[in-house]
């Protein structure tokens, strides 16, 4: 059993919902400005926030809003540092004119989360991932049909702001605890 197996993963589907969840700090690419195609990897973002895009056999596109792969049928991935507990963004493909196709999109995250849905346009088509487990990559499954797979408002965080509820048990129970204690030395 891999301890990827033991991750604990909420899946939000309301970007507000999501970046709730998220700490200051955390980092967000639109991809806006940027057009180029390339033939390997893609670096984006800085320290604990930075990610890798690329995509095997094959290379990336930027059209100046969106990243997607360059070729179609291809699996795009995308990879992070130690300590990203948490990743959200538009997951969706185009076809060759960059227009979103209400089409399955597959993504799996290395905890061994898979989710698979069809958007039918970039509001529904935002998926949010908190683990407690780092999650060090993910992919978006080639699309087959002649698409292109594609990412956009991609938003990383190395943390997040609301424990988790065992943690809240365990600190109201070691805070019962102390008040126990410091009632019985009062006495």
């Amino acid at each position: 059993m891999s301890a990827a197996s033991f991750a604990s993963t909420t899946v939000y589907t309301s970007q507000a919902g999501f970046m709730a969840q998220l700490a200051p700090g955390s980092y967000t690419e639109t991809f806006d400005g940027l057009s180029s195609n390339a033939s390997g990897p893609l670096t984006f973002g800085t320290g604990s926030q930075a990610f890798t895009a690329s995509v095997t056999g094959g290379g990336l596109y930027l059209d100046g809003a969106i990243l997607s792969a360059s070729q179609i049928d291809q699996a795009l991935t995308v990879s992070f540092g130690a300590g990203v507990r948490a990743v959200g963004g538009n997951f969706f493909n185009v076809d060759m004119n960059g227009d979103l196709q209400s089409v399955n999109v597959t993504l799996t995250l290395s905890d061994a989360t898979t989710v698979s849905f069809s958007p039918s346009s970039m509001a529904d088509s935002y998926r949010g991932f908190v683990s407690t487990m780092d999650i060090s990559s993910f992919t978006i499954s080639a699309p087959g049909q002649s698409l292109y797979a594609s990412v956009d408002n991609l938003t990383v965080s190395a943390i997040t702001a609301v424990p988790e509820p065992a943690s809240v048990a365990l600190m109201g129970l070691g805070v019962l605890g102390l008040l126990a204690f410091r009632r019985r030395a009062a006495v």
